[in-house]
């Protein structure tokens, strides 16, 4: 049997996470099938399983290169950054990805009913308050944000607008006025 090379397995991976994030996003977590993941990829379903073993583990995955990308967004503004811009790009990624949003709801609704996902759901949101957390520290370490109230706390309220602001997006709110809702309200957790 021929040795699959390193960087393509990773390649393999990535390109399998993409096209479940689609059918997932399209049908929703729970009526999503395998097959319909691996015609997607263009890949037989025992492939699909020899990478994921489950549909619960490309959850997992998804749910990780989703905290990944919030940290990358946020990362790079630690390095240098005096302004809460990473929250205009947040808010720009919420728009864009408009369209799946909504599997973020259905995550939280899956954790009611089910312990693994939960867990899934759980480790995504003490993520993002982690990675909130320090970059608001930041800011109020260098004067640029109030800081009568821990960072910590102003954390889960940025959280608590992400989720409410995305809400907005998936049930179809206009646009600019979501858009000026998400800013008029950061400045209110925020501004000094």
């Amino acid at each position: 049997m021929p040795k699959v090379v390193p960087e393509y397995k990773k390649m393999a991976k990535i390109k399998i996470i993409q096209a479940a994030y689609q059918v997932f996003s399209e049908n929703g977590y729970h009526p999503s099938k395998m097959d319909e993941i691996a015609r997607e990829v263009g890949v037989s379903k025992a492939t699909l399983y020899s990478y994921f073993k489950s549909k619960e583990d490309l959850l997992k995955m998804i749910s990780i290169s989703t905290s990944q990308r919030l940290n990358e967004i946020f990362q790079k503004s630690l390095e240098g950054q005096n302004s809460l811009e990473p929250f205009e790009e947040l808010y720009n990624n919420m728009e864009e990805f408009q369209g799946s949003l909504h599997l973020n709801f259905e995550i939280l609704s899956l954790s009611s009913h089910d312990k693994n996902i939960r867990e899934i759901g759980r480790n995504i949101y003490d993520e993002k308050i982690d990675v909130f957390q320090v970059f608001l520290e930041n800011l109020q370490n260098k004067g640029i944000i109030r800081d009568d109230i821990d960072a910590r706390t102003l954390a889960r309220l940025v959280a608590a607008l992400y989720t409410d602001i995305a809400m907005q997006l998936v049930m179809g709110f206009d646009k600019s006025e979501v858009r000026e809702t998400w800013n008029q309200s950061l400045s209110a957790i925020l501004e000094k």
